[in-house]
């Protein structure tokens, strides 16, 4: 009986000590694929909303079974003074250890897992009056189950809210994330859902209801998102005392990508169920475009400066900002690479339905390449090579849509309905005057045909003016007047640049609040040493070749070293350079990481040009710095695991020597038996 006590107690031990052991072991792994999932969030961010986005890790308490983490999500607004607070968020997680948390086995649950993490949010200066608001209960709630191959699967939930601060005033109507998450954020899928949200300064006011976007996309080497996205909106209002408030209901979005290869091929729907701008009725929209064999690498750009321009538009909501001279041009030359492949549009169909009739317009296309404008606004020449389009216009709707825009408080009903017909039927005599249609059963029907540079209407050549004539015919001069004065830029800003001025790249990294110092190279060329804050180089330079007593310069190298705890990997490197057009990385004779980019003046360079340039090269230091620390962190991990494997094995072998020697050799006893007697 005692010996049986004595064994199951030394089983019970051992159970112990390999439970413990295995739950230590998960800890160690936990946090380190938790760093690794920082750096690739954070890479994330910097490509979908913004670089001054930043997630960082506060504090990590590791214990054998358990382990708590602190996390900080960071926005920094250019608007923000000095002394201004912090724009911060803190999560707190409570994390299980896998591979049998203690919770789970408690409540009779032995199956294996990576971790469970219970996510709270916690008070910082910022968030302290909405924590108030709910009598300090935490916002945001969360539960996360880690699988064994990394896979994270959240249940997320935001509590309602009514923030008032100042003028401002917030009411939220909670929200909820589903969602799986595969290691890296390689593939995403699930779905958000917000209830309500309201946000008003007492002149402007954003109102929302019955959003939900679903996601079931996973990410390719370049960082596109292959797969499909949806978003519904209830209802949107955006009302303001300086402008028109515009309204929508029933919006659904759906958005394809598929990949074959390096080519990409794109299907959108849109669904408008009914839009209202300055309280008149509009009537119901859907567009469907199939854009096929668009260039990966041209495409990632764009829907990066897309995201980009959507987040700015969403977290400036109430004071929305136009988009600037260089941002248009950044529009420009991003299509422009696109259109390198020659791709194929298909708009099947754009509809504008309202109770009067429909007006619809189906269309297939082939682009051509073709040179950017000079200004870099626009192109040199059309980049259509062939169309076929079919426009169907509803008479009477144009009726009821032109009788709506001219009523006005206190005019006479009789006097609006004619001068809206009136100028109804001036509109359908001109295009039937111009040869743009034929009205049949009160539609007016135009077929429009483009092949050899040459365009037909109704099966007639023709040239483009007569559209452009109807077209103008519809829209107010004023309008026209604004959008020429809108799209003209000073000629500070198309100046080309033969030569690059030294104060130019110093009042562009000043404008940015970069810090820097200057010297001179051995050839007594100019160099600028910039501190390289965040960005995660060890070193940065800019320097600038070709000047000797000239005070401008031909070119410029933009240069970013970075510290290594080991050598950096081939294979990484080699795949980084295959993605990245604009700069190029090397590993240099100390085996250190070197990201160069160059600026050429031959030929003339604009401003906006340059700033451009220099901002995508920041942007790439940051986005390689957190590249190359995954990339490193999974080389080492690969090593430490390789390590322990050989371990294991030769532990093994060495546990299995003794019993096969006692197997295979004779014992001395055995021996000295067997041997011959002396005489």
């Amino acid at each position: 009986m005692k010996k049986k006590l004595m064994i199951a107690s030394a089983t019970l031990a051992v159970l112990i000590a390999a439970y413990s052991g295995a739950s230590l072991w998960s800890g160690f792994r936990i946090q380190a694929q938790s760093y690794a999932a920082v750096d690739a969030l954070n890479l994330h961010l910097s490509r979908t909303w913004s670089d001054q986005i930043r997630v960082s890790t506060r504090d990590y308490q590791r214990g054998i079974f358990s382990s708590q983490a602190s996390y900080v999500l960071t926005f920094p607004s250019k608007q923000d003074s000095a002394t201004a607070l912090k724009r911060e968020i803190l999560f707190v997680n409570d994390i299980s250890h896998g591979p049998f948390p203690l919770e789970n086995i408690l409540s009779g649950d032995f199956s294996v897992v990576g971790a469970l993490i219970e996510t709270n949010g916690a008070p910082t200066p910022w968030t302290e009056a909405l924590f108030n608001t709910r009598q300090g209960r935490p916002f945001i709630a969360g539960q996360t189950r880690i699988a064994t191959n990394g896979v994270a699967k959240m249940l997320w939930t935001a509590a309602p809210f009514d923030l008032r601060q100042d003028a401002l005033r917030v009411q939220f109507g909670g929200a909820q994330l589903k969602a799986e998450i595969g290691p890296r954020f390689r593939n995403r899928k699930g779905e958000l859902t917000l209830e309500a949200l309201n946000v008003t300064d007492g002149l402007t006011t954003f109102d929302v209801k019955g959003f939900k976007l679903e996601t079931d996309a996973k990410y390719s080497a370049l960082g596109l998102p292959i797969g499909i996205n949806k978003q519904d909106v209830a209802s949107l209002t955006w009302a303001s005392v300086n402008a028109p408030t515009f309204e929508l209901e029933k919006f659904k979005l759906r958005t394809a990508l598929t990949r074959d290869e390096s080519d990409v091929d794109s299907d959108t729907r849109i669904d408008i169920g009914a839009l209202s701008i300055a309280q008149n009725k509009m009537g119901a929209f859907k567009l469907g475009v199939t854009v096929d064999k668009l260039d990966d690498r041209a495409l990632v750009p764009l829907l990066e400066l897309y995201n980009r321009t959507l987040f700015r538009v969403v977290s400036h909501v109430l004071t929305p900002e136009a988009l600037s001279a260089a941002e248009i041009k950044r529009i420009w030359l991003q299509l422009h690479g696109i259109l390198k492949n020659s791709p194929s549009i298909r708009i099947e169909p754009l509809s504008w339905e309202t109770p009067a009739g429909k007006t619809q317009l189906t269309l297939n296309a082939s682009l051509k390449p073709t040179e950017l404008a000079s200004g870099g606004i626009g192109l040199r020449e059309g980049l259509i090579d062939t169309l076929d389009a079919t426009l169907t216009v509803s008479q009477p709707m144009v009726n009821a849509l032109v009788l709506q825009s001219m009523q006005t408080p206190g005019s006479s009903p009789a006097k609006i309905k004619g001068l809206a017909d009136r100028e109804s039927r001036r509109l359908a005599d001109l295009a039937v005057q111009l040869k743009l249609g034929r009205i049949q059963n009160g539609l007016l029907v135009s077929h429009f045909n483009v092949q050899n540079d040459a365009l037909r209407v109704n099966g007639q050549r023709t040239s483009a003016e007569p559209i452009l004539k109807l077209l103008s015919s519809f829209v107010p001069s004023a309008w026209l007047a604004t959008q020429t004065a809108a799209g003209q830029v000073g000629s500070d800003e198309t100046a080309s640049l033969q030569h690059l001025d030294p104060a130019v790249l110093t009042a562009i990294l000043s404008d940015a609040d970069f810090t820097y110092q200057e010297s001179r190279d051995r050839d007594g060329d100019l160099v600028l040493n910039v501190a390289p804050s965040d960005l995660g180089a060890n070193k940065i330079e800019i320097i600038f070749s070709g000047c000797r007593k000239d005070p401008t310069c031909e070119d410029v190298l933009l240069r970013a070293t970075y510290p290594t705890m080991q050598t950096a990997p081939l294979k990484f490197v080699n795949d980084w350079n295959l993605r990245n057009r604009w700069a190029r990385v090397f590993i240099n004779d100390s085996n250190t990481p070197v990201l160069e980019m160059d600026i050429s003046a031959y030929g003339g360079i604009g401003q906006d040009a340059i700033e451009g340039m220099v901002s995508t090269f920041f942007k790439l230091v940051r986005e390689f710095s957190v590249e190359l620390k995954a990339a490193e962190k999974a080389s080492a991990d690969a090593a430490e695991k390789a390590a322990a494997e050989k371990a294991a094995a030769d532990a093994a072998a060495a546990a299995a020597t003794p019993a096969n020697s006692a197997s295979t050799q004779p014992s001395n006893d055995a021996v000295q038996a067997n041997a011959p007697k002396s005489n």
